[in-house]
């Protein structure tokens, strides 16, 4: 299959911009999303956890890059922070803090992106997968506080591979155990890290602007206010009748 031509349509909002898909027939055979920022509405979360870290640890919070972060695996994260703050504390150990104020919180506050578990139904019998940065307990804690569990047939976390968005191992083995090639796949990302990891795995990427401005998501193939905006995109391009 040959790479589609991207070209950049400019629309009327002068911050507002759409790649579109050119020159390419799609051939839709499944579903792959990210978790935080697209079906949960927890990028929030992780920032009020980085905060209460902040201030338990003394940290200047105008020195962490808290939207920077989004999409990146907080193992990842956890090192910088002890490394450049001079923390006496290991990244194990901030990593498991951090991962407990987390659940803590989600527990207490965590919502769907609005109409994304709704838009879920709108693409059955379309096998669907999820491939997040999260661990595989908080996936598994949001998946079940969402009540989505059962909706996906395949679901690989940042324990399952060795390299994290933005590299593409993530997606390509939620493809490989969905039993689709990447080609055939269309992944909706939230982060420019999780844009990157699906678009080097071979995938058309769709991007919603719920966590960063569309400015920043440009290397995906469409962008969209919305997830529910998303799914529509690929219901009007996926031949439910031959699945």
């Amino acid at each position: 299959m040959n790479s589609p031509e991207v070209v950049v349509v400019r629309l009327s909002s002068p911050n507002r911009r759409i790649c579109a898909t050119v020159g390419a027939m799609l051939d839709i055979r499944a579903v792959i999303f990210d978790l935080d920022g697209v079906l949960a509405d927890s990028e929030g979360i992780h920032i009020l956890a980085w905060e209460e870290i902040a201030r338990e640890y003394r940290l200047p919070e105008d020195r962490l890059p808290l939207h920077d972060w989004i999409g990146y695996p907080d193992a990842e994260i956890v090192k910088g922070v002890v490394r450049e703050h001079g923390l006496s504390v290991t990244p194990e150990h901030l990593l498991r803090h951090k991962r407990r104020i987390f659940r803590r919180l989600i527990a207490e506050k965590l919502e769907p992106i609005p109409g994304s578990v709704e838009a879920l139904d709108e693409l059955e019998p379309l096998p669907l997968g999820l491939a997040t940065s999260s661990s595989r307990s908080e996936a598994e804690l949001m998946l079940r506080i969402l009540d989505i569990a059962d909706r996906f047939r395949s679901v690989v976390t940042s324990d399952e591979v060795r390299y994290s968005k933005p590299e593409p191992d993530s997606y390509l083995l939620t493809a490989e155990l969905l039993g689709i090639a990447p080609r055939h796949c269309v992944a909706i990302e939230d982060s420019s890290t999780g844009v990157q990891s699906a678009r080097r795995a071979g995938m058309t990427v769709l991007a919603v602007t719920n966590s960063l401005p569309a400015a920043r998501l440009t290397a995906a193939h469409q962008i969209f206010s919305s997830t529910p905006e998303a799914v529509g995109w690929i219901r009007k391009r996926v031949n439910f009748t031959a699945l």
